[in-house]
C-alpha cells in the first residue's frame, strides 16, 4: 500500500494554516471529516461523470 505523505500545514475554518504538529486532537478530527467529506465529494462526482460519459456512448451507438 502506498504511503500518501502528509502536508506540512493544514488550513483552519478561517483559512489560516497552522503546521500539523501543533494541531490538537480536535483541530486533527476536523481536517479529517473535512478530507472525508471532500473525498465523498469527489467520488460522487466521478461517478456522475462515467454515467454521463456511458450515457453519450450509448447514445452514440443508437445513433448509428
Amino acid at each position: 500500500m502506498k504511503r500518501t505523505r502528509l502536508q506540512d500545514r493544514y488550513p483552519n475554518r478561517e483559512g489560516i494554516y497552522t503546521d500539523l504538529r501543533k494541531l490538537g486532537r480536535s483541530e486533527l478530527e476536523v481536517q479529517i471529516q473535512y478530507l472525508l467529506r471532500s473525498a465523498q465529494q469527489l467520488h460522487e462526482h466521478a461517478k456522475a461523470l462515467m454515467d454521463y460519459r456511458d450515457q453519450m456512448v450509448e447514445q452514440s451507438r443508437q445513433g448509428r
